[in-house]
């Protein structure tokens, strides 16, 4: 066995990787079917793209099944995990890549409703979920969490993404806390992608803004889905079992700290 596949295969491993049915989540469940995981891709609406997720693994010789689930209700949740176990009987990778901006709004003019979907969404679902997994983990094989935060969570987000920015700080804070609170059983780690070409920008950002931030961006471009995987792939793998409450930038050095 040479050093990358001992160190670096994720060959038997099951990973599930929330919200995988477009964008950075497709690319992560690609990336780790391609490391060798069988992957089960979650979606909530995203019925075709979570399919075609599943195909794209299938073509290059993966394995990969999708299930759904609105991951914002605490019953579906619970829902899903039982559907879960019918297929594995235990866990060892959990992407919590779910989440979303809803929409971009001030302050002054943020609806109680409108707070009550973004904190549900980027918050409660993470929560939720990774509450209804760890049994399933704690049955896995060297067990690894990995969550998705944002580089709002550094900046606080711009032009009304205050309070997706707040929440992706606490994505920041808990991978931390529940690397502490799981050790040694599971490792947490996370991923904070920055400014990329994906489906949230085309709905939430302009071309000129877009331009602009990769003009501003140290290497002189947008991230892209595909930059995301392998960071997800190394800190689920052998290579990476001394790395945990980490939270790893892929941002082309938008932000340095």
């Amino acid at each position: 066995m040479s050093y990358l596949t001992d160190n670096f295969s994720l060959e038997g491993r099951r990973a599930l990787v929330t919200g995988a049915g477009r964008g950075i989540g497709r690319a992560i469940a690609v990336a780790l079917a391609g490391a060798g995981a069988e992957v089960l891709v979650h979606y909530h609406s995203s019925k075709d793209g979570a399919l075609e997720t599943v195909a794209e693994i299938q073509k290059a010789g993966g394995k990969a099944f999708a299930e759904q689930a609105d991951l914002t209700k605490s019953e579906d949740v619970k829902r899903f995990f039982a559907a879960v176990r019918t297929h594995w009987s235990g866990l060892d990778i959990l992407v919590n890549n779910a989440g979303d901006l809803v929409k971009r709004s001030k302050i002054a003019d943020f609806t109680d409703e409108l707070l009550e979907q973004v904190l549900h969404v980027n918050v409660h679902s993470a929560v939720y979920t990774i509450r209804e997994a760890l049994p399933l983990l704690r049955e896995g094989k060297s067990p690894s969490i990995v969550n998705l935060s944002s580089v709002a969570a550094h900046n606080g987000g711009n032009n009304g993404a205050t309070v997706y920015g707040g929440t992706k700080a606490m994505i920041h804070t808990m991978t931390r806390g529940l690397a502490k609170e799981l050790a040694p059983e599971i490792r947490v780690n996370a991923i904070s992608p920055g400014v990329a070409h994906t489906d949230f920008h085309k709905r939430f950002s302009t071309p000129e803004g877009l331009t602009t931030i990769a003009q501003t961006t140290p290497l002189k471009r947008l991230g892209q889905a595909e930059d995301h995987g392998a960071a997800v792939v190394f800190l689920c793998s052998k290579g990476a079992s001394f790395i945990t409450g980490e939270v790893i930038e892929i941002n082309g050095g938008l932000w340095l700290a």
